[in-house]
């Protein structure tokens, strides 16, 4: 999963990042700050601990005790008076308390439809940052002010009342409540196509209802039959009569491909 989560916090912080850089820059006269490289590399981060909350609302509160010394690959590009200057930030530590909120809780999955983050205290934020060979952070007070920086824009944006917001569902179709239960026998299929060198089939029907993900189900498989016969039930949760769709498609099993 950490990769995948590497590909999505790289994206936010580089979105995050922007309006931040453009603030700042006319300050130094610098042109424009970007990232060449930014990965958060291998080490996922670990958890110390973890506080759960009982509330009155449908809800899951969450504070996390989160400890992160990864190999992050980090290169940033400034240009300024028409030279360019590239910095390397080397062994970063981040050590945070976040509180995770998962609010709606509701009857589909994943089970809940926003997730909220806020920082309950600001972050302890070390690194080292390096340019063209020379150790930037050995210049007198500069490590401090870098960092403090760093924690207090953090800060400014996540620290408790402020958060996080990101949707994961639909919430007007999060909230819909099963009404009723559709049952489907799958009887049978005729004159397939051909789909085997040897002139036959293996085929088995998919079903589905549209704008449900969790619907899929599957009838056994019919191996070299052109003509099967299945006589299998299925059963579907049904939320929306008037806009939900019930589809049947019927596939190849060796080649998985579509067959009618």
């Amino acid at each position: 999963m950490w990769p995948y989560l590497d590909k999505a916090i790289c994206k936010m912080a580089k979105q995050i990042a922007q309006p931040i850089v453009a603030e700042q820059i006319p300050k130094y006269k610098i042109d424009s700050v970007e990232f060449e490289e930014l990965t958060l590399g291998s080490l996922p981060p670990t958890f110390q601990g973890m506080k759960v909350y009982n509330t009155e609302e449908k809800e899951l509160i969450m504070e996390l005790g989160l400890k992160w010394a990864g190999n992050p690959n980090i290169l940033v590009a400034a240009k300024a008076f028409g030279l360019k200057a590239t910095v390397q930030v080397l062994e970063l530590q981040v050590f945070a308390s976040p509180r995770i909120t998962l609010k709606p809780l509701v009857p589909s999955f994943p089970c809940f439809v926003n997730i909220h983050v806020s920082l309950m205290e600001k972050p302890h934020v070390d690194f080292g940052v390096k340019l063209l060979g020379a150790d930037l952070m050995s210049i007198p007070g500069a490590y401090r002010i870098v960092q403090e920086i760093i924690k207090d824009q953090v800060a400014n944006m996540y620290l408790w009342p402020k958060r996080l917001e990101v949707q994961i569902m639909d919430p007007t179709k999060a909230m819909k409540k099963p009404v009723g239960i559709l049952n489907v026998i799958v009887v049978r299929a005729m004159k397939l196509k051909k789909k085997d060198l040897l002139g036959a089939s293996d085929p088995y029907v998919k079903l589905k209802l549209l704008d449900d993900d969790m619907s899929t189900k599957k009838t056994t498989v019919k191996h070299s039959n052109l003509n099967p016969e299945w006589n299998e039930e299925f059963s579907f949760v049904v939320k929306d009569p008037e806009t939900q769709v019930l589809s049947f498609q019927v596939y190849d099993w060796e080649q998985v491909c579509f067959i009618s």
